[in-house]
């Protein structure tokens, strides 16, 4: 398999935290410094640049029916923007907020910062707010958004339900207190259950079930992971992180080569 560069841009020397594609594919939004930038993606040109946070933005996520994108940042708060480039909604955490994810069936949102966890949803005014004992790094809906995963900087995933409650505490091998700074379900609907993946700062690839349950062995990277993403029928995987690289894997974590290189740390590899 071979990667061919469709377009390419600079931003301004800021470092790309984060981006998402609209669900069509129309549009690609990107965190960049305190903006966030919205791109056509048929021809790399920049619709509009969106300014609304006063610090640097680190995630971006786009609603499944490309109705809604949020973008959280270093200023602790969250924006909801519509399709048509429209803030219409700005919410705040204590802390600073390092991912968000939308539930890919009833587009209720969470949103993830170094203390706690909040989720929203269109149909209500207030958001739901859960404290953790870690900063979260990462976050990701099950397919049927019946549960939402949490990677710690403690190197433990809380698998939550749609209440915020946890179901189940991942603990890593070994007692491994590794980040975990990257996780993604296989969004495949061939497979029987739910699998997650999890990549830590330990140069850890590692899988598992819902229940908590792993799935064969730790692989063994030779880099510190920043992304993680599977192919949207889940059959390979695209990594990125200190390598400077995104790699390609199998879905069982099997390396298969690289797509492309870049000069700096790879933080994100959306499908």
């Amino acid at each position: 398999m071979r990667a061919v560069l469709a377009w390419k841009e600079t931003v301004s020397e800021q470092c790309v935290y984060d981006l998402a594609f609209k669900p069509d594919g129309s549009q690609l939004i990107i965190a960049a410094g305190l903006r966030v930038l919205v791109y056509d993606t048929a021809d790399g040109v920049l619709i509009m640049p969106l300014k609304g946070h006063k610090d640097i933005v680190y995630c971006v996520a786009y609603a499944k029916d490309g109705k809604r994108f949020a973008s959280g940042s270093a200023d602790k708060s969250i924006i909801i923007w519509t399709s048509k480039l429209e803030g219409i909604l700005k919410y705040t955490h204590n802390d600073s907020i390092q991912c968000v994810a939308y539930n890919p069936v009833t587009h209720q949102l969470a949103s993830c910062s170094s203390g706690d966890f909040g989720l929203w949803s269109p149909e209500q005014k207030s958001v739901n707010k859960h404290k953790v004992s870690s900063k979260i790094t990462c976050c990701g809906w099950t397919n049927d958004g019946q549960y939402l995963a949490l990677g710690m900087m403690n190197g433990v995933v809380s698998i939550r339900n749609k209440n915020g409650e946890e179901k189940v505490k991942i603990e890593r091998p070994g007692g491994s207190s590794s980040p975990i700074w990257s996780i993604a379900w296989n969004p495949s609907k061939d497979e029987h259950n739910d699998i997650l993946a999890v990549a830590d700062w330990g140069q850890k690839l590692s899988f598992y079930q819902l229940s908590g349950k792993q799935i064969g062995k730790d692989r063994t990277l030779t880099y510190d992971p920043c992304c993680i993403s599977y192919f949207s029928k889940g059959e390979y995987i695209v990594m990125g992180g200190s390598d400077k690289q995104a790699s390609l894997y199998t879905k069982d974590g099997v390396r298969l080569g690289t797509i492309g290189e870049q000069h700096s740390w790879v933080w994100t590899v959306p499908r």
